[in-house]
């Protein structure tokens, strides 16, 4: 009887706790996404280096997995191209509403400029989902259990992990030379943030 009375308050306790995850639960044995792609490996440069002697704070040192499957990427590589980098998770509205501005972003910049998302402590249905019903195409990391994200944090002085969405500029050298958070970013502000701080127009 005592342990028949143990279990249901243990159960109801973890039923209580579980109100409380504002998260989607992650599910490990989840099967891999079907994409988008991950980043394309590049070949170390000097141009590459965070000490290059652009402006800015240097990326985090630590590699980041791909969403599309168990491979992580060198977040060094992010220095290779000027790069808006967007943080985001499946339940955060104003993510929901700013990706399709930065899907637009992407087919307007072209090579010019490379968008990378990081989806943060979600589960791979729930970012599956808003990949497809969004019609994503540009490269997604996982940050499952908010390493990189409080990494992030630490570089920045703010906090990126718990203030979703917070899109992050990177020039090349691997320097975050702007991080913004605030109202969900629509296709003007986008643009205008990229001219300021990376230093590239981008037709409307």
């Amino acid at each position: 009887m005592r342990r028949v009375l143990a279990g249901l308050v243990a159960g109801a306790l973890l039923a209580l706790a579980g109100c409380t995850d504002e998260s989607p639960k992650i599910d490990d044995a989840a099967a891999a996404p079907t994409g988008p792609p991950c980043l394309q490996a590049a070949s170390p440069s000097p141009a590459q280096s965070p000490s290059a002697g652009v402006a800015g704070k240097p990326l985090p040192a630590m590699a980041v997995r791909c969403f599309d499957g168990g491979r992580y990427v060198d977040v060094a590589q992010l220095g290779s191209t000027p790069t808006i980098l967007n943080l985001w998770r499946s339940n955060c509205e104003p993510c929901r509403t700013e990706l399709p501005a930065l899907q637009r972003f992407v087919t307007a910049a072209g090579s010019k400029v490379r968008v990378v998302g990081v989806i943060v402590k979600d589960s791979r249905p729930a970012a599956q989902s808003v990949i497809d019903d969004k019609q994503l195409t540009f490269p997604m990391l996982e940050d499952r259990d908010q390493q990189f994200s409080i990494a992030l944090s630490q570089v920045v002085g703010k906090s990126v992990a718990n203030a979703l969405p917070a899109t992050l500029f990177i020039a090349p050298g691997g320097r975050i030379v702007y991080t913004y958070q605030g109202i969900a970013l629509d296709d003007e502000k986008i643009r205008a943030l990229t001219a300021d701080h990376l230093g590239i127009e981008v037709a409307a």
